[in-house]
């Protein structure tokens, strides 16, 4: 027994397993497998044996029975019998007693219970004075304080406790602190210092022999390169780590790997599999945590289910609200009013966009958000434009000043690929951009789009007049040669004589254009969502085309007209206030318009602040001076 105390001291868990394996017998020895069952991933069997130990009566084994309980995801289980077994435990025991039923409390929702139970636990590791487990338990404690917004909090702790912890004999304690630290690290956007943590994490994890541990970090890594925009590799990592956590029936892990799969799924259009994925979680939706509902409500409005998703996301805000998740309450709230919004449901978009924005104003961060709010321009673009939430987008329009659009894929068509024309070019499939050699394959691609059936040499007159006939024709052929070889051979068709065949997109190629999305706004009187599409002048970077210039012309007219038409009706409903903040989306697209500036001026006088109507008087000034 001395030896195998020995080797669980050493951190041999592979070892032990092998040893006690179908040969325990004693209630120590079914407490030692179980614990090296926990710790090397293998939760089902952990609990058998750590159930043998506790009904033998180990007071280890029962305490860690309820962790393995919580580990599987069963935290009621889990809470009834840490609470039972409190009151009989003393010392270290139930500390960690404590520690266990706190969290198993605060994953199930009871998180101001939760993190008082835990918090009384680290007092009392710090009053043994045992650095080491205080160190454990501290992480315990950031991870919360990272759950409920409280960064500060949980960056000042994870410090101290990446100190502490040692990584030998049992790395986990450190590798989960480091953990934590990365993510709060790639929250805010500090990716450099993220890279190093991350460095430092897999030296650690290269000490342990854990595929439980090496998933979790694959988590923190995967976020990684989401939020630094590697989506190939993101997509790998999340298709690997559905597979270690269904082998690991870790609750935690298989929730994460499915939700995050099954949106990135839906975000490259591949709403069926997407689905799919959801509904692969053993649990009947009723039991689903907050953060499939969530995902359920996503992928709904994705693919234009836009009362379903609001009613999951709905879901979704008010248990993420309770259990004080205050990050995941921001991007429910963020979902949910862009479900909200085609719908005209005006009350509901109003009041999750400020519950939002208030949490986004607080938390000082919008990195993790990022992605989110890409995808859901339009909706910052109306609330720029509505009084009641205009003033908490001031703070973050400078943050803001750099989002693109993302609108949606559809799922059918061999090829699919989304296009951005207006301020700057760009081709993306799925949900990676393309790269072109030649500066004139992506307007083709476009032109092709936009007018299907024309041939070589009129694409090229419209397009590239500069050039002479044959070294335009050359180019043409050298462009259409990249269009397929980037993009598929699909992509487009000829058709006609040899010598002079036309173009059109392939029969199962959907091009999503910036420009045709743009048009639809503009005729729907839609302009929150015309301002988010338009980033500028079509195709900035075609010069000497005049059928380019035609559009940059039209595209500009078109947005301004609108602008100009809407100020108008505010004007005469005497809804002043909106008449000011739609003037101030105007000039940002045309900034030197005096009609506009005075307006603006006009309009503001009926109620504006003294320092409000001098910014206002000044750039009139300007103007004229």
């Amino acid at each position: 027994m001395d030896d195998l105390e020995g080797q669980f001291e050493a951190g041999q868990f592979t070892a032990l397993v092998t040893l006690l394996e179908g040969k325990a017998r004693t209630a120590r020895e079914h407490t030692l497998l179980g614990l090296s069952l926990l710790y090397t991933g293998r939760l089902e069997e952990a609990e058998l044996s750590l159930t043998r130990a506790s009904l033998l009566g180990d007071a280890e084994g029962q305490v860690e029975l309820g962790n393995a309980l919580r580990l599987l995801g069963r935290f009621e289980e889990a809470i009834t019998h840490l609470q039972a077994l409190a009151p009989d435990l003393t010392g270290e025991l139930q500390l960690r007693c404590l520690r266990w039923w706190g969290v198993a409390e605060f994953q199930a929702g009871q998180t101001q219970e939760g993190l008082k139970r835990v918090e009384r636990a680290w007092h009392g590791y710090i009053a043994l004075g045992n650095e080491e487990w205080t160190g454990r338990v501290t992480v315990s404690l950031a991870q919360m304080y990272i759950w409920l917004g409280n960064h500060r909090r949980a960056r000042l702790l994870l410090s101290e406790a990446v100190e502490i912890l040692p990584s030998l004999p049992d790395p986990a304690p450190r590798l989960g602190a480091l953990k934590a630290l990365l993510e709060l690290q790639i929250a805010h956007g500090e990716f450099g210092k993220a890279r190093e943590i991350l460095a430092d994490a897999k030296s650690t994890l290269a000490q342990a022999d854990s595929l439980r541990l090496r998933a979790l970090l694959m988590t923190s890594e995967a976020e990684l390169l989401r939020l630094s925009g590697d989506y190939a590799g993101y997509l790998s990592l999340l298709e690997d780590l559905r597979l270690h956590a269904e082998g690991l029936q870790d609750h935690n892990l298989r929730v994460w790997s499915i939700s995050r799969l099954a949106e990135h799924q839906s975000l490259i259009g591949q709403h069926s599999q997407a689905l799919y994925t959801l509904l692969g979680f053993e649990r009947v939706p009723a039991e689903w945590p907050a953060e499939l509902w969530a995902t359920s409500g996503v992928l709904a409005r994705r693919r234009g289910d836009l009362l379903g998703a609001a009613v999951d996301l709905g879901k979704a805000a008010q248990m993420f609200r309770d259990a004080g998740n205050v990050p995941e309450l921001v991007r429910a709230q963020l979902h949910l009013a862009a479900a909200a919004l085609p719908l005209r449901e005006e009350a509901t978009v109003i009041s999750a966009l400020k519950e939002a924005l208030t949490h986004m104003l607080r938390l000082r961060q919008l990195t993790e958000f990022r992605p989110d709010l890409e995808e859901l321009n339009e909706l910052l673009h109306y609330a720029v434009l509505e009084p009641e939430t205009a003033p908490y987008m001031e703070p973050l329009l400078d943050n803001l000043a750099h989002l693109a659009g993302a609108p949606r894929l559809p799922e059918d068509g061999a090829i699919s690929v989304q296009v951005t024309t207006l301020g700057w070019a760009a081709v993306r499939q799925d949900g990676q951009e393309v790269k072109f050699t030649y500066a004139g394959t992506l307007p083709i691609l476009v032109y092709i789009a936009l007018k299907p059936g024309r041939t070589r040499a009129e694409m090229q007159l419209e397009l590239f007049p500069e050039k002479d006939a044959k070294s335009g024709a050359a180019y043409m052929r050298q462009c259409l040669k990249e269009l397929r070889d980037r993009l598929g051979p699909e992509i487009v068709r000829f058709e006609g004589p040899h010598q002079a065949p036309w173009y059109a997109l392939g029969r199962e190629v959907h091009v999503d254009l910036d420009l045709q999305h743009f048009r639809e706004a503009l005729e729907r009187g839609e302009v929150a969502r015309a301002l988010a599409l338009y980033r500028g002048p079509f195709l900035p970077e075609l010069e000497d085309s005049e059928w380019a210039q035609q559009l940059r012309d039209e595209t500009l007219l078109s947005l301004t007209l609108e602008l100009r038409k809407q100020m108008a009706q505010y004007q005469a409903g005497g809804d002043f206030r909106r008449v000011v903040l739609i003037a101030n989306q105007y000039l940002r697209v045309d900034p030197h318009d005096p009609e506009v500036l005075e307006a603006r001026l006009k309009a503001a006088e009926v109620f504006a602040p003294p320092h409000e109507l001098a910014k206002y008087t000044a750039a009139l000034s300007r103007m004229f001076n």
